[in-house]
């Protein structure tokens, strides 16, 4: 009897153990530890968030970028991300935004266009409007770099103002600009400023033949780093940058004109009694013997060798070569 009974209590037991298919881990488990279990999740995966959370649930969104993919229900319904998404405090100066999502407006407190780039195109300096902007860069052989030499960034001048004008602005000691008249060259390591107190007309920017950056105008003005002068065009003898206009006092917004030239050239043309005679790329300068009568030694008889026109003369006489190897002389005396 006391064997049925032991038997009948096993088999209930058994089948009671078979039926039981929830635990409740609040209060049937204690120190879980998962650690060697092939597979944990702790908390719900997907794509989508839940339209519904009660508060202090999780959710792990599997398509979310690294670091922003995990979620909790901070009030009914309401879900935040967790981890540096948290970080409230907004960027100042050339970004701005939280850390979430900064937006990038200016470059060394310069402002950036927010005009789209095209393929191919960079982030280039505008000068005249006064801001960084998408720009097609072509030339320079490697496929960058100046494609004119209007492009290039010796001694360029900008506005800056209304009434300020930059020259230089990218001269420095590391990379100077150069500017060379014949066999001088003259190194600009330094900007210069061009302020324009009043009046309406034009600022003629050129390089002297001194080599002292010059501003030439019509108008009321100062100079620092430069020197000005009163004029109305650029001297032949100096080497034009830029032309910038200016009325009622302000300086014209689009007024800049850019006169560099990487090309230049300049012709000599022989005048009375001048003769010009190119070869080999240089020009050689000679007094025309036919119309300047040249002087020679003096000859030592009447029919020394010489070309009519020439002359000599001594302590005691002056000569004249009349006609070729002939000679004639008069002598010297005082009054």
């Amino acid at each position: 009897m006391n064997k049925l009974v032991i038997s009948s209590l096993l088999t209930a037991s058994v089948w009671s153990g078979w039926g039981q298919t929830t635990v409740d881990l609040a209060t049937q488990t204690k120190n879980i530890d998962f650690s060697n279990a092939p597979v944990t999740r702790t908390i719900k995966t997907g794509t989508v968030m839940p339209a519904t959370c009660s508060a202090g649930a999780l959710f792990f969104q599997t398509n979310a970028v690294a670091g922003r993919n995990i979620f909790a229900c901070t009030s009914p319904n309401t879900w935040s991300v967790m981890g540096n998404a948290t970080h409230t405090h907004s960027l100042v100066g050339d970004a701005s935004g939280d850390l979430s999502s900064v937006t990038v407006t200016a470059l060394q407190n310069r402002t950036v266009s927010t005009a789209a780039p095209a393929s191919g195109q960079v982030l280039a300096w505008n000068a005249t409007s006064l801001r960084w902007e998408p720009q097609t860069v072509s030339g320079g052989g490697g496929g960058g770099g100046a494609s004119s030499g209007a492009q290039l960034t010796d001694l360029t001048v900008a506005r800056v103002s209304g009434n300020l004008l930059t020259v230089g602005a990218q001269c420095s000691t590391a990379a100077p600009c150069n500017v060379r008249f014949g066999n001088t060259v003259y190194a600009f390591t330094a900007s210069a400023s061009v302020t324009l107190a009043g009046g309406t007309g034009s600022a003629f920017v050129y390089i002297n033949r001194d080599g002292i950056l010059t501003v030439g105008h019509n108008l009321t003005l100062t100079c620092s780093g430069c020197t000005s002068e009163v004029a109305t065009a650029f001297p032949v003898d100096s080497v034009p940058l830029f032309r910038w206009t200016a009325t009622a006092n302000a300086w014209d917004s689009n007024g800049g004109t850019d006169v560099r030239a990487f090309l230049s050239g300049r012709t000599v043309l022989g005048g009375a009694g001048i003769a010009v005679i190119n070869a080999g790329g240089n020009a050689t300068v000679a007094v025309n013997s036919a119309v300047v009568g040249l002087r020679t030694a003096v000859p030592a008889t009447a029919a020394s060798v010489c070309t009519s026109g020439a002359w000599a003369a001594d302590s005691t006489f002056s000569y004249i070569c009349v006609a070729d190897n002939t000679w004639r002389r008069v002598a010297i005396t005082t009054w």
